[in-house]
């Protein structure tokens, strides 16, 4: 569910992770062929999975709705598996094989804008102004982000691609200002929570209990790791909440996430002592022998963001 979301800003995950669970089913006249599935999984991250995300179109054009970006996530989620281009090149396969052209054509446009503005997402979420739990903070955030996607999608564009999201950003923000508001009893807080759920869909409504369900593990897990939990006390936390299976994938994520966290902090120490002793002539093929020592090719795609 993560989709264009700022790194690390557990609010603004909040607000906006929450529209990739609403998602409506396309309506039965549309078209749609069955996803494009590769005969091996796309990345070892999404081994075992089907694409999200139902392409459509009507009468010949392109249906813009939140299945589309969908679509594009899911492909997007293996940044770092695999190269960028084999990303686009695997989207476009799924665009042609689901679309007639000039449907794949128009995807293929919002896909590019679409890759804009998460560039600037992830500029955005530099801004120290914008990081914070506060909710005069989060509305700040929520507002930067609605105003950097104007940049790049026209308003029918944004009331299709988003118009659920905002929906649903809209009914966070008042809970979160309900739960927030110390002049309410608990009683009138819980009166006036179940007032805005009875807003939403029973789809939706089931649809919220595995988002809070699943940012309540994430929560736990992260006061877990602070307190110095083993990785054991972990496994125990999340088999609880997710079933054995779940918890085992989700530990070998993690394994995998310290192993690759040890190799990056071994390689930049190398790496800035390299820097700060070897003439300047000789640093670069210096550091291209560390890259080769330390890292596949596949991987030396993903050093940029750490160097």
């Amino acid at each position: 569910m993560l989709r264009w979301l700022f790194a690390g800003m557990a609010a603004t995950v909040i607000l906006v992770a929450a529209a990739a669970w609403s998602l409506k089913p396309a309506p039965a006249s549309l078209t749609a062929l069955p996803p494009a599935k590769p005969s091996i999984a796309f990345a070892p991250s999404l081994s075992g999975t089907a694409a999200d995300g139902e392409i459509a179109q009507g009468k010949g054009d392109l249906q813009l709705n939140q299945a589309l970006l969908m679509r594009f996530d899911y492909y997007l989620s293996a940044t770092g598996e695999r190269p960028l281009a084999d990303i686009m090149a695997q989207i476009s396969r799924d665009l042609d094989h689901e679309l007639n052209p000039g449907a794949a054509k128009e995807a293929r446009r919002i896909l590019a804008q679409y890759l804009q503005f998460k560039r600037a997402l992830a500029e955005l979420a530099k801004n120290p102004a914008l990081d914070g739990q506060a909710l005069d903070t989060i509305r700040l955030r929520l507002t930067a982000i609605q105003d950097t996607r104007s940049r790049f999608f026209s308003r029918q564009e944004i009331a299709a691609l988003f118009g659920e999201d905002d929906q649903q950003d809209n009914l966070l923000l008042e809970r979160l200002a309900i739960s927030q508001n110390t002049r309410l009893s608990t009683a009138q807080r819980a009166q006036k929570l179940a007032a805005l759920d009875a807003q939403l869909s029973p789809a939706a409504q089931q649809a919220r209990a595995e988002l809070v369900q699943h940012l309540t593990l994430a929560a736990r897990i992260d006061t877990a790791r602070q307190a110095g939990a083993s990785a054991g006390q972990l496994h125990q936390i999340r088999s609880q909440s997710l079933g054995e299976d779940a918890a085992n994938r989700l530990a070998a994520l993690d394994k995998e996430e310290s192993q690759w966290q040890s190799k990056i902090e071994t390689y930049l120490a190398a790496r800035n002592n390299a820097l700060s002793t070897l003439p300047l002539a000789d640093q670069n093929t210096a550091i291209q022998k560390l890259r080769d020592q330390y890292f596949s090719v596949q991987e030396q795609k993903r050093l940029g963001a750490f160097e």
